[in-house]
């Protein structure tokens, strides 16, 4: 009978106990790493899961450069919101700034940057006080920053609706005159539902929109800078402007 010698066992033992507590570390590690990010249902911005969207491949593009595992949560936008403020140390991307929102969250750095007109589909519509003047019913996605800017500029005649499909529907049917959204969207959603995107009219653009990312007050600063750093690189990536491409194109 062979017997091992007790230092061997010794040192068999001790490898595989620091096998165990390495492995356990880096499973801990991994699962530090792996962070949730929320946002909304926003095409061509932010569409789903399965379809992503423009800002959903950014925002994986910017997971690979930090070297965190994005966790993508979808909600209608209000909720959205209200799981981001309430989750620690989450994200929600495809965020305008305010101040009462910055009240909220830690603003990090601008992910993408939009314009947004009046959407018709038939006279141009230049301006808010063209709209004003003309008394034309407007739709707006329900709970976005562009329904509080309609209000400062004097538009009365406004209706806030959930879905841009819905919206794209409500203007071919005439129950609204004019669609207030980003061009890109109004485009994307015409064509994803069949009808002709070559009958939109674009009025010029009436407001600039910078899609940022923030997160949950608790974020880690060291993660906050790994995110901004990651944004800065993702936005010199020749990708960046192939993924803009697909959604808009």
């Amino acid at each position: 009978m062979n017997f091992i010698p007790r230092t061997l066992l010794r040192t068999a033992g001790l490898l595989t106990l620091a096998l165990l507590l390495t492995t356990t570390q880096d499973q801990r590690a991994s699962a530090a790493e792996r962070i949730v990010a929320y946002t909304a249902y926003l095409p061509p911005l932010s569409i789903d899961k399965v379809q992503k969207g423009i800002a959903t491949e950014l925002m994986e593009l910017v997971g690979e450069e930090a070297d965190l595992e994005m966790d993508f949560r979808f909600a209608p936008w209000k909720r959205a919101q209200v799981l981001a403020e309430n989750t620690p140390g989450s994200l929600i991307f495809t965020i305008a700034y305010s101040k009462a929102r910055a009240d909220r969250f830690q603003y990090i750095a601008p992910l993408i940057f939009t314009e947004s007109a009046f959407i018709s589909l038939d006279d141009s519509i230049d301006s808010f006080e063209q709209v004003v003047a003309a008394g034309k019913m407007v739709g707006v996605h329900l709970g976005s920053q562009r329904s509080k800017i309609l209000k400062r500029e004097g538009v009365e005649k406004f209706i806030e609706v959930s879905s841009a499909e819905q919206m794209a529907t409500m203007l071919k049917a005439g129950r609204i005159d004019t669609w207030y959204t980003m061009n890109l969207r109004a485009v994307h959603i015409f064509k994803k539902m069949g009808y002709d995107s070559g009958k939109l009219v674009i009025g010029a653009p009436v407001s600039h929109g910078v899609q940022w990312l923030a997160a949950n007050k608790s974020l880690d600063p060291k993660i906050r800078a790994r995110l901004a750093k990651a944004i800065s690189k993702v936005r010199r990536d020749p990708r960046f402007w192939e993924i803009v491409d697909r959604y808009s194109g």
